[in-house]
């Protein structure tokens, strides 16, 4: 307890002392709590953990275009019943996939994460920038994804430019992550399976996944151009090319037009991925007598189609969405979920698509800011979403064994002022429920397609203090 406090009195003195930018640079921060928990069906047993920690973040002065930045992230366990002993005797022994987030995903018995997630130096020309180091980058696959206690980070180098009539492009080279969850850095090829379970393979036979060291790549690499026109339409064109294991292109449309006192938008994406080189291991991806397939990321062929569409009405301060996604049968949408949320217009807090082919989904939410009640800094967010899947046990397009599933979520922000400025609060209620086949049968596995998937109630209770 002793480092915590520590941790904490140190963060709130610089807090206090060191907000404003100075000659010598920019020292900013967070003071983070969270609390989840997960309330699992009866008999499952449910889990619960409250971590306390933050960041400190040091930027340095411009000096002739040039500007330094580093950031440590720190996280302690406080209270939680997550071990490596407390597991679920009637789901093959598993831990929880959710509250485990909040603690070190690759030891259950740690008290805390440490580490130093930014560290670049960065070169700014006119509307140009360079960006070489530790950093963490925003796109639509690999994003900062801090929905627990550390964000994803990465390191490489990155690239934007401003281009004349609305275009734009970034992009650049990644050869390592610091997924969330996670204690320490590693190569993109060992960043994959590194802190989350890896499913199984595309194989008719239940054939558990194994890439983790056991896939060769070079890296990442990122490029985007995007358009957009004062009239409200904007294009962007993505591609993601992990070496020698997959390419992805992804293309996103949008159009915002006035309709009376409201605003009506429009929104289409499409993404096509295909197995690329031997997909990360070639020792055993084209050997159709070789029992271990599962060590390479995407077996020999395979691809998947995935489009969406999305349209929303605002009027004064709310806001209405619905959205529809479709992955084809051609075979499973896969991307790390280790490096990022996916972008899919049907994503919920709490779950992914990563893994599901053949399957179809719709979501619709309302959101509403209470201004007009004279409560301008509470928000209320609702979701509702059904998520149509193979069968679990079908492999070839369900990597998880998820069932199909409904879920919603109830997502609470209010931000405090005067005194208590910069203090954030959120309150995120997710619901899921079974809908499909969850094969209950007597003995160890009986709810292997229920615990970690379904029938459960998460609570979080998250507040950030930003200085």
């Amino acid at each position: 307890m002793k480092r915590i406090e520590i941790t904490v009195i140190t963060l709130s003195i610089l807090a206090s002392s060191l907000h404003a930018e100075t000659s010598w640079g920019k020292l900013q921060g967070q003071i983070r709590s969270y609390t989840m928990i997960e309330d699992n069906q009866p008999p499952l047993r449910d889990y619960e953990a409250t971590a306390l920690g933050g960041k400190l973040l040091y930027q340095s002065p411009q000096f002739l275009g040039f500007q330094g930045v580093i950031g440590f992230y720190t996280t302690h366990f406080i209270n939680d019943n997550i071990s490596s002993a407390n597991v679920e005797l009637r789901a093959s022994n598993k831990n929880s996939r959710y509250v485990v987030g909040l603690v070190d995903s690759t030891d259950y018995d740690a008290s805390n994460v440490t580490n130093i997630g930014e560290a670049y130096i960065r070169y700014l020309y006119e509307k140009n920038s360079i960006t070489l180091g530790r950093m963490k980058i925003d796109t639509p696959f690999v994003n900062a994804q801090d929905g627990r206690m550390i964000s994803t980070f990465e390191q490489g180098i990155w690239a934007t430019t401003v281009l004349t009539g609305g275009w734009s492009t970034q992009g650049g080279y990644i050869n390592a992550f610091w997924n969330r969850n996670t204690p320490e850095w590693k190569s993109v090829e060992d960043s994959l399976g590194y802190g989350y379970e890896m499913g199984n393979s595309s194989l008719d036979t239940t054939v558990a996944g194994n890439y983790y060291q056991n896939t060769s790549s070079d890296g990442l690499f990122i490029g985007n151009i995007r358009f957009e026109s004062k009239s409200g339409f904007r294009l962007d064109v993505w591609d993601y090319y992990l070496e020698n294991i997959f390419n992805l292109g992804y293309v996103e449309v949008n159009y915002m037009h006035p309709f009376g006192a409201g605003e009506l938008s429009y929104a289409l994406q499409y993404i096509d991925e295909r197995q690329s080189g031997d997909g990360g291991n070639g020792e055993d991806n084209f050997n159709p007598t070789n029992a271990n397939k599962a060590k390479s990321y995407m077996q020999e062929g395979e691809k998947s189609t995935t489009y969406g569409i999305k349209t929303a009405l605002k009027y004064e301060q709310s806001k209405l969405t619905f959205a529809y996604n479709r992955t084809t049968d051609d075979g499973r949408f896969l991307f790390p979920r280790e490096w990022g949320k996916e972008p899919l217009f049907t994503f919920q807090k709490r779950e992914r698509s990563d893994g599901s082919g053949n399957c179809h989904a719709w979501l619709m939410t309302l959101e509403h800011n209470f201004a007009a009640q004279g409560l301008s800094d509470l928000d209320i967010m609702g979701g509702y979403g059904e998520y149509s899947k193979t069968d679990p046990k079908e492999w070839k397009y369900n990597k998880y064994g998820t069932p199909s599933y409904s879920q919603w979520n109830i997502d609470v922000f209010y931000r405090f002022g005067g005194a208590l400025k910069g203090l954030k609060a959120e309150y995120l209620l997710a619901r899921k429920i079974a809908k499909g086949e969850t094969y209950q049968l007597p003995g160890p596995s009986e709810y292997n397609f229920i615990f970690r998937k379904n029938g459960m109630t998460l609570h979080n209770f998250i507040l950030n203090y930003d200085f």
